[in-house]
């Protein structure tokens, strides 16, 4: 399936329906399928990825309950125009797997801290400065009101520069992985207003303790942040209207 809009991935530590599902959805965001397009069949789906049917058939339930495909029998599967809001479906799929989520933030806040923790205590002067780049772009994209999936990558693009600090090649990898999982978690929690701004203040304040290599600070700063993250997701559950 050469020049299907996917990137090669090795389905790995991760559920292999939910590494299908965070593949299929970063390329709708890419735009790699633009809205009205069929996604490839189960079939080539299944060639592709190396794994079961039911894995397949269990991504794109998910991608249809996050809003972001339409399911329609003896046709395909077509992307829906991610225009539109995705939060109702979302807030719906939280409130199912409310524990899960929860689960994995607690698990991205361990690692992250961790992370950060060795970018002060080993970060070489070019690792660092790549961080302040990353926060820099990412003050940019809140500050000109820039469209959420631009937000949520640089958002990505700053975690992912502390962990390379990290010196730390499994750890990077871990959370490589866990930011493909959790992107759409991501995006639904970048969308509110005001919800850029507050990371981007949780960012300073970690930066900040980087830059004068305060491992403490930084630990508590990247925990801080992440259980702003956790407590939005938690309330955003529970906040999710009741289906009939």
């Amino acid at each position: 399936m050469a020049g299907d809009g996917f990137s090669p991935m090795t389905i790995k530590r991760i559920h292999r329906s939910a590494a299908v599902r965070a593949e299929l959805e970063n390329a709708i965001r890419r735009g790699d399928f633009a809205p009205g397009d069929r996604l490839p069949s189960e079939r080539e789906l299944v060639e592709k990825f190396g794994v079961s049917r039911v894995s397949i058939r269990e991504a794109i339930r998910s991608l249809e309950a996050l809003g972001q495909v339409s399911v329609q029998h003896g046709r395909g599967v077509f992307v829906l125009d991610r225009r539109s809001s995705v939060g109702e479906p979302m807030a719906r799929w939280l409130e199912i797997h409310s524990d899960e989520v929860v689960e994995l933030l607690d698990v991205r806040a361990a690692l992250d801290g961790l992370a950060v923790q060795r970018a002060v205590l080993r970060g070489r002067e070019s690792e660092i400065e790549a961080i302040e780049a990353a926060h820099e772009a990412f003050r940019a994209a809140v500050e000109r009101n820039a469209p959420t999936e631009e937000i949520v990558q640089l958002d990505a693009d700053f975690h992912l520069a502390i962990a390379e600090a990290s010196a730390n090649r499994l750890l990077y990898d871990l959370l490589v992985d866990l930011n493909a999982y959790l992107s759409s978690h991501r995006h639904f929690a970048l969308s509110p207003t005001g919800r850029p701004a507050r990371s981007l203040a949780e960012h300073d304040r970690i930066v900040e303790a980087i830059l004068c290599r305060d491992v403490e600070r930084a630990r508590d700063a990247m925990a801080s942040h992440l259980h702003s993250v956790r407590e939005f997701m938690v309330a955003a559950g529970r906040a999710a209207p009741v289906q009939p």
